[in-house]
């Protein structure tokens, strides 16, 4: 998991789509790199602030550290903007759908 510096990772905790992890004796400069498939919508926050994301050279999920003494380290999967609005369209669609079947059984 460790692309480039130095650093522990204890802890590491995986469950589906969400990961926990904690990092001690980090080196400012190193590179973490996480096995989920580098994709936006991931969401990295070191002690509950949010981390900037990149894909790493083999195409992961990847963050830059500074120094860090210890720290705990979440990565979750929100989803983008994108899948937002195609949910709530479908949702507006089925509710139109079943509105007009109601409409139709009534009025035939």
């Amino acid at each position: 998991m460790l692309l480039k510096g130095l650093g522990e990772i204890d802890e590491l905790e995986k469950n589906g789509q969400q990961l926990t992890c904690i990092v001690q004796n980090v080196e400012k400069g190193t590179i973490i790199e996480f096995p989920y498939i580098y994709y936006p919508g991931y969401s990295v926050t070191i002690d509950g602030e949010e981390a900037e994301t990149f894909e790493s050279e083999n195409g992961f999920l990847a963050v830059s550290l500074t120094e860090i003494t210890k720290s705990e380290i979440s990565v979750n999967y929100e989803g983008t903007n994108l899948m937002l609005i195609s949910k709530i369209i479908s949702g507006v669609t089925l509710i139109c759908i079943i509105g007009y079947g109601i409409y139709k059984k009534f009025n035939s």
